[in-house]
């Protein structure tokens, strides 16, 4: 049941973070909704949530802005869902850990993005300015908040679904 779910929300996230979300600037940047959603389903609901998540969105991402190459998004999305399992299989699973998660993990993904979209679109690499990255992290982390107590009731109300053979 999640996982259409997941299909479905990051369609609908994309087109939510290139349309609605530009209009509200926080300190000269916006939050990265796909990738928070990537990384709370990751860490509460589990890998294939948080692949789709990523896949999906970064697609949706890739297509809804004109000036990114198909798939550097998310190759990145898919790169920081991938450090995020590792991390949860380390840390552990919880609301509190997935708020974390967003929150540290912002400072993986803008310099990666920035990285790819460089090498792949010939978008010219800046000195790296970490102003707009705290800001970035900041908001992640505080959308992460309403994610992680929604995607914690989801997987308490759907569950494993999966036969354990």
């Amino acid at each position: 049941m999640t996982l259409p779910f997941a299909a479905l929300g990051a369609i609908v996230a994309a087109l939510i973070e290139t349309s609605v979300l530009p209009e509200l600037p926080v300190g000269g940047t916006t939050t990265n909704l796909v990738f928070v959603l990537a990384v709370v389903a990751t860490v509460l609901i589990g890998v294939e949530d948080g692949l789709v998540w990523a896949f999906l969105g970064g697609l949706m991402l890739d297509l809804l802005v004109p000036a990114r190459p198909l798939g550097a998004t998310t190759f990145v999305f898919l790169l920081v869902v991938g450090v995020t399992f590792v991390a949860t299989r380390i840390v552990g699973q919880g609301r509190l850990r997935a708020v974390a998660a967003a929150f540290l993990l912002t400072w993986l993904f803008i310099p990666l993005l920035l990285t790819v979209l460089a090498v792949t679109g010939g978008v010219a690499l800046r000195t790296f300015d970490p102003g707009p990255v705290v800001v970035a992290s900041i908001l992640n982390a505080v959308v992460a908040v309403p994610a992680a107590v929604a995607f914690a009731a989801i997987a308490r109300r759907f569950g494993d679904e999966r036969t354990d053979w």
